[in-house]
């Protein structure tokens, strides 16, 4: 796959197939991923792969504590005017699918996000110390060299809030903030789930064009 075509064809994915993915084939990934941009060749980052018994243990806690406290769909309170209009239009576009599954928008969205949308393998970035602007150039590498090699991705925000069951479960060391939890694994290519991809601005409505004809 060239590169610009596994740009544009990323996209996340909310329902993978119950098929494991090879130590190799994620050795691929990780290794594309550690040639992301470093500010002075920091490399802040940490990564723990999880899968099988323990992947499912994060998920059940991580999904029995979202029921118990039950979390709100985030919104965009207090953003500017173009970016509540785009995740106003998102949320409408997940509610329809999430419909379209039989589930509400929060069961799709906030507790399938805790679940880790039952992905077979799941990836949390870590990084020591204060300083983890590295790990979202670490993340986003990964997202396309996984696509690029036949594997789906979902870049999870919502666990992020219980990072400290994150921790407890995969004994990943206190002094390590969590930065990124990931879901990855084949795409289910028969799920309404992974029917959508959300939509880009044109250029036209972002970018300044300074000295050129």
């Amino acid at each position: 796959m060239e590169t610009l075509e596994a740009i544009r064809g990323r996209k996340s994915i909310r329902a993978f197939l119950p098929k494991p993915v090879p130590k190799d084939i994620i050795v691929q990934v990780l290794d594309a991923s550690r040639w992301a941009p470093s500010g002075n060749n920091r490399q802040q980052w940490r990564v723990t792969v999880v899968t099988g018994e323990k992947c499912r243990t994060l998920a059940d806690r991580l999904s029995e504590r979202a029921r118990e406290r039950k979390p709100g769909v985030s919104g965009s309170t207090g953003a500017p005017p173009d970016v509540q209009k785009r995740v106003s239009a998102l949320r409408a576009d997940h509610t329809r699918i999430a419909e379209s599954l039989g589930q509400s928008l929060w069961e799709f969205i906030v507790l399938g996000s805790y679940r880790l949308y039952d992905a077979p393998v799941v990836v949390v970035v870590s990084h020591p110390g204060k300083r983890g602007s590295d790990v979202s150039h670490f993340v986003t590498t990964m997202l396309i060299a996984a696509h690029d090699l036949g594997l789906g991705t979902c870049w999870l925000g919502y666990p992020l809030s219980y990072a400290d069951l994150i921790h407890q479960v995969l004994e990943i060391p206190e002094e390590e903030r969590i930065s990124a939890v990931v879901a990855l694994g084949y795409p289910d290519p028969d799920s309404l789930a992974n029917a959508y991809r959300s939509p880009r601005d044109g250029l036209e409505t972002f970018v300044r064009w300074v000295g050129f004809e």
